[in-house]
């Protein structure tokens, strides 16, 4: 627990802390470790992309296409659920899948007030290249790691992921 205390300056306050009975600091660098992994492998799902000729797209349209290969048609709100993201991001990403020719959307016949989103011919057509790299991430991300490390690591995370909401 840090305490905080006020010194009164001539032009304002100042606000130092000091940790309750000199207890060192908790800091290690997990969040930087964390972000670095996710910039490596953003970077290497879209080289991969590249190779494949889908240039243009990011990873979260992977995301999306993945749901899509999964369920066939869906609204944008359960894309935006499965991928927690919310639903103007959705729509963003959507909308530049729909230029690429990958997905169209159509009426909701069972909700009006919604659009269904699904895959085209050239979207279904990317599934097997998006399921490749899937594959090759994982190989790499996981090379070297028995599955008990990964077992707890994954485990960790999610704890990490409740303990951020």
């Amino acid at each position: 627990m840090i305490h905080f205390h006020f010194v009164r300056k001539k032009l304002g306050l100042e606000i130092t802390w000091t940790p309750k009975y000199n207890e060192p600091m908790k800091i290690d660098n997990t969040i930087s470790l964390i972000s670095r992994v996710r910039e490596n492998l953003n970077r290497m799902l879209v080289n991969e992309m590249e190779a494949l000729g889908m240039d243009g797209l990011v990873p979260s349209h992977g995301d999306i296409l993945v749901e899509l290969f999964k369920h066939g048609e869906m609204s944008k709100s359960q894309i935006a659920d499965n991928i927690s993201r919310d639903r103007s991001t959705v729509t963003t990403l959507v909308n530049k899948l729909i230029k690429f020719g990958y997905v169209e959307t159509r009426k909701n016949p069972e909700d009006s007030r919604s659009v269904l989103v699904f895959l085209t011919a050239k979207g279904a057509d990317l599934k097997s290249g998006i399921m490749e790299i899937s594959e090759n991430i994982f190989e790499t991300l996981y090379a070297d790691i028995n599955d008990e490390e990964r077992r707890i690591f994954r485990k960790v995370l999610m704890k990490m992921e409740q303990n951020t909401k």
